[in-house]
């Protein structure tokens, strides 16, 4: 080791090219020049390794000149004995690692001796920094920043410390031979933590592989696909299957079409292969066990379920692991946890496929990237060296294979109504990834605990709440929050930043504040633009809040980003560039109830090449609605507001509100009567008329201040008013008991349907003024609808029934308690 130490030695003369000599200082200057260097911040660790780098760089380069001198002399002695007795060292036979000649050992142990452990990794630092590659081009700007201040300071008056990091010279460059095969080390350990990764050199081209991940993510569409999912109205092939769990769904699968011209293929000796279309989901068996590596479940997770899947689930789950929309009208508190922990479930094991295949690539492209600088030559031997010619069978290494993002990071969104909702699927999601009970690898738990954690809203006890109220409202009911959640092998990061994560929980009210509206100076939608996955639950609870939040997110999705900041172009997939990613995504829609707003949102927005999926209820479900749970005995009357379209619909049923039902209303028979409005703008329709036309009336609407609603709901009771005008929306949040009420106007069937009879049930007497003396065979209820509410009548009459009344020639239909 002696003459090896004496390379990275800087020569002290005066012709050395080393440290210049330092002139005469007399003690005075040598006592300032110890205080500056006292005073003098000490140097970082970055600092400290930077000097040791190129001190090594340089060395290296000596090393690289006694090693070409070497070869020069070994040159000059096989011409002075004639030739062919010692192998050149640039020969195409010592590339490959095969060494001629027997007489040339001396030689070549000396070369191997200065190109040891120590040789080689500044060798390769040396090609780094030759390549236009820093070795800190990963370092902040920070560093850099602190980097040239120090280096200014030092050239002033860095010669005292110069000796010492001398010293150190010959240990960091040891040091960096051992850091360099630690981190070859670690890269085989992230390729080998996890044997059943889908990440493998096997299933990279994805065709052999029998995952629904890579068959849906891994082809372009076909230009027969493309043509059928294009379309203004999707050509579709609707089946109808029965599971054990979800009961009757319909199953809608893109019919293909034939196209003229065939595409051309991408290259002479390449085939355009493209993504298989959906087919018709398995129907497992609720009593089978259970095999999750079949399944393609990552064993991380598998391990971690603990609870046995029933029938729902395992429905549910057959769907979403096959990658197609689904849409879930049979959403109850009974229920809702079991639908939570399939779709957690389908998601983390999404986001940890989709990284995984992330991480190996990217050691998969370092590694090529290494051994292309260890392959570089010299330019001087370029000229006389063989190049190595491509073959046809090979593929770059960068290429197809390694396309396995979009634009950004984040793949799947859900959003959910209140911070209550995303604790609940957040620690569905912790359990799966990391154990029950476990913490160790979540990253902020505790402040995420705190900040969506909390009591529950005081609930009245004297006059309790009904049951779905103070189960819906439970928790942190806060409605404006977003969480944005980081997964890698080992850990689960929360409040990770928006373009750095996986995993974006969020309420509509929340992403809506952050989209921003047209015309704002700063707007944020581009995280937005790589969704795979949507979740959307409790989508009633979304829907009273205010649905054109969640719609207004869904026009936000897959857009071209603004900024390329985050985006590295050489690994987005082909189909997220051709902008195909809405075909793409895996939309899930969960709710209690089926409405025209949710099916308008899975006919419009619903767009998986895969087909897509909803329930159906079975006949015998819906023949009993709502109405069967009326128990006060009071005349109920339904209305056919007749007209032809959708959009004339709001004024052809406040034309025949005004001018058939107001006129009877406003007699003194009809004193003490409640009109239940549905939707706001009709609400405020109603409210204005009744100003302009001096009605007595008070109002109560979710935005009605304490105060306001209760003297409201006092002069009401006390008859002081003839009307009360109430809000479907005030009703949802503050589920007031309204006493008093004698006469009942729904204005449009009731969004919830269980709030039917829960209103009509108001009339009873013990909620009547005894000071009224009315007879309680007076009452009424009027119901006003239109051949659009089918969805609303079905569940509140039942579907035979709703069918009836929509088609019948008579526009008045009457039911008694004693028929319901």
């Amino acid at each position: 080791m002696g003459p090896r130490r004496s390379i990275f030695k800087k020569p002290r003369g005066k012709g050395g090219g080393g440290r210049q000599q330092q002139g005469y200082m007399s003690k005075d200057m040598k006592k300032k020049l110890k205080k500056e260097q006292a005073g003098r911040p000490p140097p970082t660790r970055f600092q400290r390794s930077l000097k040791h780098i190129e001190r090594a760089q340089e060395a290296t380069q000596a090393q690289k000149r006694q090693i070409e001198a070497e070869r020069k002399y070994r040159q000059e002695s096989n011409a002075s004995f004639g030739g062919g007795a010692f192998s050149s060292s640039d020969s195409e036979e010592e590339e490959e690692g095969q060494v001629d000649g027997e007489d040339g050992t001396a030689f070549e142990e000396l070369a191997v001796e200065f190109n040891g452990p120590l040789g080689r990794t500044v060798i390769d630092s040396a090609d780094e920094s030759e390549e236009e590659e820093p070795v800190d081009e990963e370092m902040d700007e920070e560093e850099m920043g602190e980097e040239e201040e120090m280096d200014g300071e030092d050239e002033t008056a860095g010669m005292a410390d110069e000796e010492e990091e001398e010293n150190e010279d010959e240990d960091e460059a040891l040091k960096l031979g051992s850091e360099a095969s630690e981190s070859e080390d670690e890269e085989d350990e992230l390729e080998e933590e996890d044997p059943n990764d889908l990440s493998t050199d096997d299933d990279d081209d994805g065709a052999e592989t029998n995952d629904p991940y890579m068959q849906h993510t891994a082809f372009n569409l076909s230009p027969a696909m493309l043509e059928t999912i294009a379309a203004e109205r999707p050509r579709v092939e609707q089946s109808k299957l029965s599971f054990p769990g979800l009961g009757n769904v319909l199953v809608e699968l893109p019919k293909c079409g034939t196209v003229g011209k065939r595409p051309e293929p991408r290259g002479i000796f390449e085939t355009e292969r493209y993504a298989k279309p959906g087919t018709l989901p398995t129907v497992p068996d609720p009593d089978a066990p259970i095999d999750w590596k079949a399944l393609h479940v990552k064993d991380k997770i598998a391990r971690n379920i603990t609870e046995p899947l029933d029938a729902l689930q395992r429905d549910t789950f057959a769907i979403l692991n096959a990658y197609q929309d689904l849409h879930v009208t049979q959403r109850s508190f009974e229920n809702a946890d079991r639908f939570r922990y399939v779709y957690c479930l389908h998601a983390l094991n999404h986001v940890l496929k989709a990284v995984s295949k992330m991480q190996h690539h990217t050691v998969k492209l370092q590694a090529a990237k290494a051994a292309g600088r260890k392959r570089k030559k010299p330019a001087e031997d370029q000229f006389r060296r063989k190049l190595k010619v491509a073959t046809v069978d090979e593929e770059p290494s960068v290429g197809l294979e390694c396309r396995d993002q979009g634009f950004v990071r984040p793949k799947v969104l859900i959003v959910v109504p209140f911070r209550e909702s995303a604790l609940q699927c957040v620690t569905v999601l912790k359990r799966l990834f990391a154990g029950e009970g476990q913490e160790k690898g979540v990253l902020n738990w505790k402040r995420f605990t705190e900040e969506y954690g909390g009591a529950s809203m005081a609930f009245p006890r004297k006059n309790p709440k009904p049951a779905d109220y103070e189960r819906t409202f439970a928790g942190n009911i806060d409605d404006n929050f977003r969480l944005s959640i980081a997964f890698n092998r080992s850990t689960m990061k929360l409040y990770a930043k928006y373009y750095s994560s996986d995993v974006i929980i969020a309420s509509p009210l929340g992403l809506r504040m952050a989209i921003g509206a047209k015309g704002e100076k700063y707007r944020d939608y581009d995280f937005l633009a790589s969704i795979e996955l949507l979740i959307v639950d409790q989508a009633e609870v979304c829907y009273a809040q205010n649905w054109d939040h969640l719609l207004h997110v869904m026009e936000h999705l897959h857009h071209q980003p603004k900024s390329t900041e985050y985006t590295e172009f050489s690994r987005v997939r082909e189909w997220c560039l051709s902008g195909w990613s809405k075909f793409y995504r895996q939309s899930v829609l969960l709710s209690a109830f089926e409405l025209p707003d949710f099916r308008s949102l899975y006919n419009k927005h619903f767009r998986n090449y895969r087909g897509k999926v909803r329930t159906v209820a079975r006949r015998d479900q819906q023949a009993a609605g709502t109405i069967r749970r009326v128990v006060v005995p009071v005349a109920q009357n339904f209305q056919r507001v007749e007209t032809s379209t959708l959009d004339g619909a709001g004024l052809a049923r406040f034309a025949h509100f005004v001018n058939v039902i107001l006129p009877q209303a406003r007699t003194v028979a009809m004193a003490r009567c409640m009109i239940y409005v549905p939707s706001y703008f009709d609400y405020v329709r109603l409210r204005n008329h009744f100003k302009k036309e001096e009605i007595s009336f008070t109002q109560i609407c979710e935005y009605t201040p304490d105060g306001k609603i209760a003297r409201a709901r006092d002069m009401f009771f006390h008859g002081s008013k003839h009307f009360l005008l109430y809000s479907e929306r005030a009703h949802f949040f503050r589920r007031h008991r309204i006493r008093g009420v004698r006469h009942l106007i729904f204005y449009g069937p009731p969004v919830f349907p269980h709030f039917y009879p829960e209103l009509v049930n108001l009339m009873m007497k013990e909620n009547q003024n005894p000071q009224d003396g009315v007879d309680d065979a007076s009452m009424t209820v009027t119901v006003v609808y239109t051949r659009y509410d089918t969805y609303q009548l079905t569940e509140m009459v039942g579907m035979e029934r709703a069918n009836a009344m929509i088609k019948a020639p008579r526009s008045v239909h009457r039911f008694s308690t004693d028929q319901k």
